[in-house]
């Protein structure tokens, strides 16, 4: 930071107030977001609506946890999903509000987190002053390439705003087991919010960052020290989401549709990804295969302008910087090679082999962006000083390169509002009359599938398309009881159900099959007999007799998983008690 800037103190203050900062100017960004409540999203969006819905009905109607998915596809796994967003605390947190206020605190939470995180990289980890640390924090946690991605859209990829901090932990880590710790934390919350392509591709950034810091023999060990405690953190505090999604991916196979990924930026597309300033989410560039949403990362060409400056007087300051920017850059250049870099992870390394989009790389890449805007206007003047220009001259240089960026980000969030403002512009959520039993279809089923799972019924339909489902189930509809016996073998007396549950009453006059109103999925467990897939649809075979069965979905790995997190939390108050010990005693 600049000598000539005084830290705010106490510690406390200053957090404050960067936080308060951080709000009120995330507030103003997504205001449109926000006056448009209770409009809904639109497109993509309107599945994650969904999801949100779905989780909320599991815990306000039948108090469980949100488990399997009946509303989509005849019935899919939903906490052990990977695009699932259900396990995040923040949904837990809102389960009795508005799936709307849900989304907006959503969006406005993860948009703060990432402006004080770019922040808190571009003061401590560059020690740039204030002025450029601003620009450059609103230059990433604000910037329109975050927004066309999230915003109504592809919301499970929010957690690339975590970029900033997870670089600045990860280059504390290696002399601070607290910072080891928290970064560890950070992933594993990453985990429970569903981030299947943050987790890799900003993985990918902490492997290329770490390649600039490994000069010597000592520093290479004290790394893989630092590493193994974010790793062993990480694995155990995520295990409860993360051991249920393993065994999800590795008994399915992703579904790829629109064709193998074979995009390649060209030139001409970087130019427009950056200054071409359009809302258009869903028109299509030459020779691209994605629509243009999966590019647009417009900063104008002022913001181009300070960036070539940043990178020509803090290159050389800042060559780790440098590096990772580069390697970012090629990768979200995509298939331009047969050994270019997205071409080799794509073919070679999991889970980028069931992966695509490469330009998706763009958005850790902001971080890169932001922080060279900001070297631009802090280093600039020192630069020309150091040269032999007049202070004052030099001074009115900064003030003006200072303006620049600020114009740069406020066009920017002009564009933000621009795409908020049909992004959130879909239908409200409409009253609907719940059904005191959850069933398929039936006269009334509402016309909109995101006010289903309020109604506690569901469409036949299917928007999870790229996860194996079995979508053609052969389900039954209306209120009608969600069990049935395959023969005359047996009579089913009592037949109820929630979400992650049915509960019969079966007497079996021989050894019997019963079907059940849900899509197969191996992790379905009964208390008696044995659950089989019949011709698509979950079943039960019984022996003889009387029973009072219940079946629950469980994911396979979820109890072991659930033990090894409440390990982590117990191992890091362990640790912290025994800080506070030792502190207490070197007192």
């Amino acid at each position: 930071m600049s000598p000539a800037e005084r830290p705010i103190t106490p510690a406390w203050l200053r957090g404050i107030g960067l936080v308060g900062v951080a709000t009120v100017l995330t507030l103003y960004a997504w205001w449109t977001m926000i006056a448009n409540y209770p409009k809904t999203p639109e497109e993509d969006g309107r599945y994650v609506y969904q999801q949100f819905e779905i989780a909320k009905a599991s815990i306000r109607i039948y108090g469980e946890a949100p488990l399997w998915n009946p509303f989509d596809c005849r019935g899919i796994p939903m906490w052990d999903h990977p695009e699932s967003m259900t396990a995040s605390p923040i949904v837990w947190l809102t389960a009795y509000m508005s799936t709307g206020i849900t989304i907006i605190l959503w969006n406005v939470l993860h948009v703060i987190a990432g402006w004080v995180g770019m922040w808190l990289l571009v003061r401590q980890e560059l020690k740039l002053g204030r002025p450029a640390a601003f620009v450059g924090a609103t230059m990433f946690g604000l910037g329109v390439a975050h927004v066309t991605q999230y915003a109504g859209e592809h919301e499970t990829f929010v957690c690339f705003l975590f970029a900033p901090i997870l670089i600045l932990l990860w280059r504390r880590a290696e002399t601070s087991v607290n910072a080891a710790i928290g970064l560890g934390a950070l992933l594993a919350f990453m985990v429970y919010e569903g981030a299947t392509y943050p987790l890799p591709y900003c993985g990918m950034m902490l492997v290329i960052e770490t390649v600039t810091r490994l000069t010597s023999k000592q520093r290479a060990l004290a790394i893989l020290k630092a590493g193994a405690i974010v790793g062993v953190f990480a694995f155990l505090l995520s295990a409860a989401r993360l051991l249920p999604l393993v065994d999800q991916m590795q008994s399915h196979k992703r579904t790829m549709s629109g064709g193998p990924d074979v995009d390649a930026i060209s030139l001409k597309t970087l130019n427009a990804m950056y200054t071409l300033r359009s809302p258009h989410w869903r028109a299509h560039l030459d020779g691209q295969q994605y629509v243009f949403g999966e590019y647009l990362s417009y900063i104008g060409w002022l913001a181009v302008i300070l960036l070539v400056i940043g990178v020509a007087v803090g290159g050389a300051e800042y060559a780790w910087l440098l590096f990772l920017a580069i390697a970012l850059g090629a990768l979200m250049m995509g298939h331009f090679h047969k050994y270019a870099p997205w071409t080799l992870l794509h073919e070679h390394v999991p889970p980028f082999k069931s992966m695509r989009v490469a330009s998706r790389f763009r958005l850790p890449e902001m971080m890169c962006i932001g922080a060279f805007v900001a070297i631009a206007i802090d280093r600039t003047p020192k630069r020309l000083r150091a040269i032999g220009l007049s202070p004052r001259l030099t001074d009115a240089i900064g003030v003006v390169l200072l303006g620049l960026g600020l114009v740069a980000a406020g066009d920017a969030i002009g564009l933000d509002q621009e795409i908020m403002s049909y992004r959130f512009n879909g239908a409200p959520a409409q009253p609907v009359q719940r059904s005191t039993r959850f069933h398929y279809g039936g006269p009334g089923l509402a016309h909109d599938f995101i006010d289903q799972p309020r109604q506690n019924r569901a469409w036949l339909g299917c928007r999870s398309y790229e996860w194996p489902a079995l979508t053609d189930a052969p389900l039954w509809q209306g209120d009608v009881p969600q069990a049935k016996a395959v023969d005359d073998g047996a009579v089913v007396e009592v037949a109820n159900r929630t979400h992650n549950t049915f509960t019969i009453d079966v007497v079996a006059s021989r050894p019997s099959r019963i079907m059940l109103n849900s899509a197969y999925e191996r992790s379905w467990q009964s208390s008696v007999g044995t659950v089989v897939n019949h011709e698509k649809l979950l079943g039960i075979d019984l022996p003889e007799g009387r029973h009072r069965v219940k079946v629950r979905y469980w994911p396979r790995t979820l109890t072991p998983g659930i033990l090894l997190s409440c390990l982590g939390v117990v191992l890091i108050g362990g640790y912290y008690a025994l800080q506070l010990r030792r502190r207490s005693r070197s007192d």
